[in-house]
C-alpha cells in the first residue's frame, strides 16, 4: 500500500501546495465525469495534482512509477465513457494549468498548443492569424486538446476535414517512465518511418501522457451555409447521402438525427419539426460562394430523388446554432442541457451501413422491454471523415440515476447493445472514447490482437500506472 502522505509531501516539493491536494472535497470533484459509469462505483482519487509545465508532469509520472501509483489524465472532465475516472484511486493529474497556444504559424498551416489548452482557446487563436481549426465539438468550451487527442474526436467539421486526431504532426508525451519524447514536426510528412503517433492517440492516456501538440489549420473558407432534409427512416437518409459522395459533393457538415432527438436539440427555441420527418440531415458546406451554392444544389438534389423533403429555414438554422456551441453562441444552444428527473446517456457503435435501421429498430425494441418509453431521447448518426458517408450511430438513453434499479438496467441495456452490434459485423467506436463504457467488449472484438496490445502496453508501462484498470486493461 502507498504511502500517500509521503507521495503528498513529494508532490508538493514538485509542483508547489496550491497546485497538490488530498481534501476530500477536491477529491470527488474528480470522481465523476458525464457518464452513467461514473456515478455506479466509487472513483474518488487520493490526490489532485495540477501541474504547470511538461517537466512538472515527468517528475509526478516519475513519483508515481517509483512508488507503485496508478496516475489518471483529467483534461476538461467532458468525457461521457468514464475514461479519466480513478478506477484505482491513485493521482488525477488535472492538465488545466498547461493551457498555452505556443505558436501559431498560418504560413506553415499549423498551430501548437499545450494539452490543457480547451479547443475553443485553440479553435479562436486560429481564427484571430486568420487560419481555421478544423476541430470544433459541442464541448469546445470546457474539452481540451489531450483530451480530445486521447479519443477519435468528432465534430461538427469532421466529414471534410476527419477526426480530431487527423489533425495531428507532431505530440510531445510524457512516457510510464517518466522520459519525454517528441515524435513529428510541422512538416505534413514528419514521420520517417513507423507511424509512432498513432501508438498515443485515442489511446486515453494508457501508453503515455501527451503534454503538447502541434496540429494543422487550414485556410479561413471565405463563406458557410447549410441546409436540412427530413427523410421517412434511416435507409433512404443514408442513401441520400451516398448519392451526394457519388455525385462528388465535400461537404464539411453532415449530421443525422431521427425525429426524437431532434426534437430534443429544439426543446428551448421551440422550433417546431415537421409531423412527417423520421430522419433529418443537417448539410453543411464551406468555400467560395460558387462553391457552396454548387454543392447545396447538388446536395439537394441528391436528398429530393432518395424522398427528402427540405426543411424550413429557421429549423436549419436552430439545428446548427444548437451544435456550433462556443462562447459567443452558447445562449442559442437549444439543447435541453439538463434535466430534473433523468441524465442521458449513449451507446455508440459501428454497425455496417445496411445494419442502421435493423440496429435502431433493436435499440427501439429494447427501451420497450426495459420501460424507457414515455420520457425517450433518440438516435444520431455522424458522417466519416473526408466524406458525406455516415460512419456511427449514437442512441441516448434516459436514465433516473436517483434510482439504483435504472442505473442497473443501463448496464443491462448497454451489455445487450454492444453485443448486438459486434454480432451484426459491428465495431466499438473510439469516437467518444472507450473508457469504462464500452471497454468491457474491448477483448472480444480484437480476439487474438488483443494479446498483441496487453504486451505494447506491457512494454510501454510495466507497472501499469497510466490509466490503470481502465480501458480493459488489467487493474493489477
Amino acid at each position: 500500500m502507498p504511502d500517500f502522505v509521503e507521495l503528498e509531501k513529494a508532490l508538493i516539493e514538485v509542483i508547489g501546495k496550491k497546485y497538490v491536494s488530498s481534501e476530500l472535497c477536491d477529491r470527488l470533484v474528480y470522481s465523476k465525469d458525464y457518464s452513467i459509469e461514473g456515478i455506479a462505483d466509487d472513483y474518488t482519487p487520493d490526490i489532485i495534482v495540477k501541474p504547470g509545465t511538461s517537466e512538472e508532469v515527468e517528475r509526478v509520472v516519475k513519483l508515481a512509477n517509483k512508488m507503485n501509483v496508478p496516475i489518471y489524465t483529467w483534461g476538461g472532465g467532458t468525457s461521457m465513457s468514464g475514461n479519466p475516472l480513478a478506477v484505482e484511486h491513485g493521482i488525477v493529474l488535472d492538465m488545466k494549468r498547461l493551457n498555452q497556444v505556443l505558436n501559431v504559424d498560418a504560413e506553415n498551416l499549423t498551430i501548437t498548443a499545450q494539452a490543457g489548452a480547451t479547443i475553443e482557446t485553440v479553435f479562436n487563436a486560429a481564427l484571430d492569424h486568420g487560419v481555421f481549426f478544423a476541430h470544433h465539438p459541442e464541448s469546445s468550451l470546457s474539452s481540451t486538446v489531450g483530451g480530445a487527442l486521447s479519443c477519435m474526436g468528432i465534430s461538427i467539421y469532421s466529414a471534410k476535414y476527419g477526426y480530431a486526431y487527423d489533425q495531428v504532426l507532431a505530440l510531445e508525451v510524457i512516457l510510464a517512465s517518466g522520459q519525454r519524447i517528441r515524435i513529428g514536426g510541422k512538416s505534413y510528412l514528419s514521420l520517417p518511418t513507423h507511424n509512432l503517433l498513432n501508438l498515443f492517440l485515442g489511446a486515453e492516456g494508457t501508453l503515455g501522457i501527451i503534454t503538447e501538440a502541434t496540429l494543422k489549420v487550414y485556410p479561413k473558407p471565405p463563406m458557410r451555409a447549410r441546409v436540412s432534409f427530413g427523410f421517412p427512416d434511416i435507409t433512404t437518409a443514408i442513401e441520400a447521402c451516398k448519392s451526394a459522395h457519388a455525385a462528388g459533393c465535400w461537404p464539411e457538415t453532415v449530421f443525422l438525427f431521427d425525429r426524437r432527438s431532434l426534437v430534443q436539440y429544439m426543446e428551448r427555441a421551440k422550433t417546431p419539426i415537421p409531423d412527417e420527418v423520421s430522419m433529418a440531415i443537417l448539410f453543411g458546406a464551406s468555400g467560395c460562394t460558387e462553391m457552396v451554392e454548387t454543392t447545396l444544389e447538388v446536395i439537394s438534389k441528391c436528398s429530393e430523388e432518395q424522398g427528402g423533403r427540405k426543411l424550413p429555414t429557421n429549423v436549419t438554422e436552430s439545428w446548427w446554432n444548437s451544435i456550433n456551441i462556443g462562447k459567443d453562441t452558447f445562449d442559442q444552444s437549444n439543447f435541453a442541457l439538463s434535466h430534473t428527473e433523468y441524465e442521458p446517456d449513449l451507446v455508440d457503435a459501428c454497425v455496417p451501413l445496411s445494419k442502421f435501421q435493423e440496429y435502431s429498430d433493436f435499440c427501439d425494441d429494447l427501451k420497450k422491454e426495459f420501460g424507457w418509453v414515455d420520457i425517450d431521447f433518440g438516435a444520431f448518426i455522424v458522417a466519416g471523415p473526408r466524406g458525406p458517408i455516415p460512419f456511427c450511430i449514437y442512441f441516448s438513453v434516459p436514465i433516473d440515476t436517483r434510482i439504483q434499479g435504472e442505473v442497473d438496467k443501463w448496464f443491462q441495456f448497454k451489455k445487450r447493445m454492444y453485443e448486438r452490434a459486434l454480432a451484426m459485423g459491428g465495431s466499438l467506436s473510439d469516437a467518444n472514447g472507450l473508457g469504462l463504457r464500452s471497454s468491457p467488449w474491448v477483448q472480444e472484438q480484437l480476439g487474438s490482437a488483443w494479446e498483441l496490445l496487453t504486451s505494447l502496453k506491457t512494454m510501454m508501462d510495466p507497472k501499469n500506472i497510466l490509466n490503470r484498470g481502465n480501458r480493459g486493461f488489467s487493474s493489477k
